[in-house]
């Protein structure tokens, strides 16, 4: 068999030790250098072990969209992938955002790095929806590699179908805008502080984010795999929650979610049931954030907690609380992102300590993104550069003071909910409204200044619409406790009627 690893040179055992920060003197390296090389000789042996290929049921066919299909530029690729059951969602059709993969068909994740790129095999959510009778007839575009919040991809912009000036917000803004135009009834998209609720909300969209870990996320390239979620957008509640039951669930190949399996509170199923029997907004008691209504459009704010004023009005206690560490929400997700990015990418997509290794679809991304990595936007790269400079000349210190203040974090908000009282956290998931293409020149700019909580704590997260202000969308986000996703969807439920055309 042919060797792929080669026999390492003292200089480059030197610099190898240096990145990873092991200490070895000049007297060692030959020494070293047999050792390793005695170590990687032999290892290609592993490929000698045959592996199944993934077994795709039905015929894959795919197409670029017109553009009398997809005016928007919400639809990267169009398909026609049967469901291989029949179930909740029969004859529904559903937007795959392009980050997740489809085998059979192109995966670009909105960047020319990936081009010609195609999966072989199915992202376990992909399975599941058309086990529930979904036909999948769209991958959805996106910012590049779901990094960015104003839906700029390889190919052009992203527009609003309700104003094509209008940005859809991101990163999943192909998947709202898609839902949003009726080209499919709903659609994945994936969140990692924000991206699935923050278009919905613009777009007048139900958009949900469930509790860490209860839908697996493998199968989707990765932004930060400890804050990433698949999430769900649709233009009702009752829609939402049948697609949810279909999602959720622990998967071998995501010990994300199999670690969730193991919580006391773990539960799964029920949404569409809890769906159809709402709580009637007077019976609900929502805890107002104030820190929430601090900073953004005047109007939107103000059209918020005018309907917050209405509800309590209407029989709903509404209460102001206080969470001062909302303010360090970006730097602790931050500390978390920059070096998980970094090391995916530094390791060719290998999901390292987490198992479940997806060899065929790897090493295609691995290739393509050392081949291509300069054609990443500069937003992006900097990004990774910032994650390799905190693990290399920082030692992960900064990350682990992250992922300590998120547990902080977390424990601050449940406190919240430790009287039983509180049914949910209450805020406007985007504090303005979906901007004009020259007001958001940068690719981080802020609409997930609300959203991200959810994703550092790992609680569930809902936006339901909420009116308009200018006659642009408006979404109120409702932040539940950890595996509480049926009591949101009752709430939701109930919200939807009543607030909608506040």
């Amino acid at each position: 068999m042919r060797r792929t690893t080669r026999d390492l040179s003292t200089s480059e055992i030197a610099e190898l030790a240096t990145a990873f920060g092991i200490d070895v003197g000049d007297s060692e390296l030959d020494d070293l250098k047999r050792r390793v090389n005695r170590r990687l000789d032999g290892l290609d042996e592993v490929y000698e072990i045959p592996i199944d290929a993934p077994d795709v049921p039905g015929d894959r066919r795919w197409s670029k969209p017109t553009a009398e299909f997809d005016p928007y530029n919400a639809v990267v690729t169009a398909c026609e992938i049967e469901p291989t059951d029949d179930g909740a969602l029969s004859g529904l059709t559903v937007g795959i955002k392009d980050n997740i993969a489809v085998a059979g068909v192109p995966m670009q994740c909105g960047s020319a790095v990936m081009e010609g790129f195609t999966p072989v095999e199915d992202a376990p959510v992909v399975t599941r929806l058309l086990e529930a009778g979904a036909t999948i007839t769209a991958k959805t575009n996106l910012d590049e590699f779901a990094g960015g919040g104003r839906g700029m991809a390889a190919d052009g912009q992203i527009r609003h179908p309700m104003d094509p000036d209008r940005y859809p917000a991101g990163s999943s803004g192909g998947s709202a805008a898609a839902v949003a135009a009726g080209q499919v009834d709903i659609a994945l998209g994936t969140d990692t502080g924000g991206s699935v609720r923050a278009p919905a909300a613009v777009c007048g969209l139900v958009g949900a984010k469930a509790t860490y870990g209860l839908v697996p996320i493998a199968g989707v390239i990765e932004n930060t795999y400890s804050l990433d979620h698949v999430g769900v957008l649709a233009r009702t509640v009752s829609e939402a929650a049948a697609c949810l039951d279909a999602l959720a669930g622990k998967h071998e190949r995501d010990p994300g979610s199999m670690a969730a399996a193991g919580h006391d509170e773990y539960t799964i199923g029920g949404y569409a049931d809890a769906a159809a029997d709402p709580i009637d907004p007077a019976d609900l008691t929502l805890g107002r954030l104030v820190e929430s209504f601090e900073d953004g459009e005047t109007a939107v704010l103000d059209h918020v907690s005018a309907t917050l004023d209405d509800l309590d009005a209407a029989g709903a206690t509404v209460v102001d609380i206080s969470l001062p560490e909302a303010d360090l929400v970006d730097t602790i997700k931050n500390c978390i992102t920059y070096p998980e990015l970094a090391q995916y990418w530094r390791d060719g997509g290998v999901p390292l300590r987490r198992g479940g290794g997806e060899t065929r679809d790897q090493v295609g991304f691995a290739r393509r993104a050392e081949a291509a990595s300069g054609e990443l936007n500069s937003f992006y790269r900097g990004r990774i550069i910032a994650g390799a400079q905190l693990l290399t000349e920082h030692d992960g210190r900064h990350y682990s003071r992250g992922l300590a203040a998120r547990t902080a974090l977390r424990n601050r908000v449940e406190s919240q909910f430790a009287s039983g009282e509180l049914d949910a956290i209450v805020s406007p998931t985007v504090p303005g409204v979906a901007p004009k293409h020259e007001d958001a020149d940068d690719p981080g700019f802020g609409i997930t200044t609300n959203t991200r909580i959810a994703n550092v704590t790992k609680l569930p997260a809902m936006t339901v619409p909420c009116g308009t202000v200018g006659g642009l969308s408006v979404g109120l986000q409702l932040l539940g406790e950890r595996f509480g996703e049926r009591h949101l969807f009752r709430q939701a439920a109930g919200l939807e009627g009543r607030i909608a055309d506040a």
